[in-house]
Order: structure tokens, then sequence, then C-alpha cells
């Protein structure tokens, strides 16, 4: 388990690459969890591989939320996953989407200035 309070940057799919090596938080709907590695795509429909940290419950098009290090385009380390509910809710893709861009644009703006 982290502390709730280490910095993590949220992000989609689309982000991945550029946030290799940090600590991100990410949602994510699951496609299939076979052992230790969860198959799941993000927001904006990238196709991620998730190597979880222990058993995850999750059924098939749940939304969950996973904390941890990206490796690559396509593929995350998982600190910890963090389950909404099932596959019923109503998430807004395309707000998460808009939040995770103006979160880090807003970000580069503060830090460049």
């Amino acid at each position: 388990m982290m502390d709730a309070f280490d910095p993590r940057s949220i992000i989609n799919g689309g982000m991945l690459k550029q946030f290799n090596g940090q600590t991100v938080s990410i949602m994510v709907r699951v496609e299939s969890v076979a052992g230790s590695t969860l198959l799941a795509s993000s927001t904006d429909n990238h196709k991620l591989k998730i190597n979880l940290p222990g058993e995850l419950g999750a059924a098939d098009g749940a939304w969950v939320e996973v904390i941890g290090v990206p490796h690559g385009a396509d593929t995350i380390r998982a600190k910890e996953v963090i389950e909404f509910g099932g596959e019923n809710i109503d998430f807004d893709k395309d707000g998460y989407n808009g939040l995770s861009h103006l979160i880090n644009n807003v970000k580069a703006f503060y830090r460049s200035g």
C-alpha cells in the first residue's frame, strides 16, 4: 500500500511514454485479468498491459484506477489498483481525458514561466 500523498500525475494512455519511470494515476476499463496481468483500455482507447501487485477481483468491463509506474508506451507496473463498483458505473471518459490534458498543460505552463 502506498502513502496517500505520494505525488503522481493524472494521465491517459496517450501520455504514458512521456511519464516513463514516474508515478502516475490512470483510469482504465478492465478487459481481462489473468493471474498478475490486467489487460485494459484507457479512456482514450489505448490497449494497456498492467502488472498487478496482487489479486484483482474486478469484473470485465469495470473501471479501475491504476496507480503505478509506466514502462514503454503500453505497460504499467501497478503499485495499487482501486476498484469502483463494477461494470455498471457511468464513467465520463471524455471528461477524464480533458482533465488529464488540462492538469498537465497547466503544470507545464507554471513550470516554464
